[in-house]
């Protein structure tokens, strides 16, 4: 049932050119700002990008444990270089810091609009 739960709540990542046209989108309307606003939509841009890498990175970890334990013979060697891996709590680390750099951007957008 958990797992259902989870299934539910995750959706599909949208391509990364719909993160461009989301902030072309928002370029455009802004398109009389200074480039300031434009050079933190660069950033803005750049932060969704990194936060979408760091997010697969993590589910592409998750993907490799759940395929580890549904072998039907899993080896112990398998599931312990999982357990070792320290990648994904870097990436959750680094996902941590772009998002909180995205919600900054956002207030500095929502604040010059």
């Amino acid at each position: 049932m958990k797992g259902n739960a989870v299934a539910r709540t995750l959706s599909p990542a949208p391509p990364a050119d719909a993160v461009d046209g989301a902030v072309d989108a928002l370029r455009r309307r802004l398109a009389e700002s200074t480039a300031r606003e434009h050079v933190v939509l660069d950033f803005l841009e750049d932060d969704l990008r990194e936060s979408r890498a760091a997010l697969s990175a993590v589910a592409a970890f998750l993907a490799n444990v759940e395929a580890a334990l549904s072998d039907e013979a899993p080896t112990p060697e398998r599931l312990m270089s999982l357990a070792r891996a320290v990648d994904p709590a870097a990436q959750v680390d680094y996902l941590q810091t772009v998002l909180a750099s995205v919600r900054r951007r956002l207030s500095q957008v929502a604040a010059r609009m």
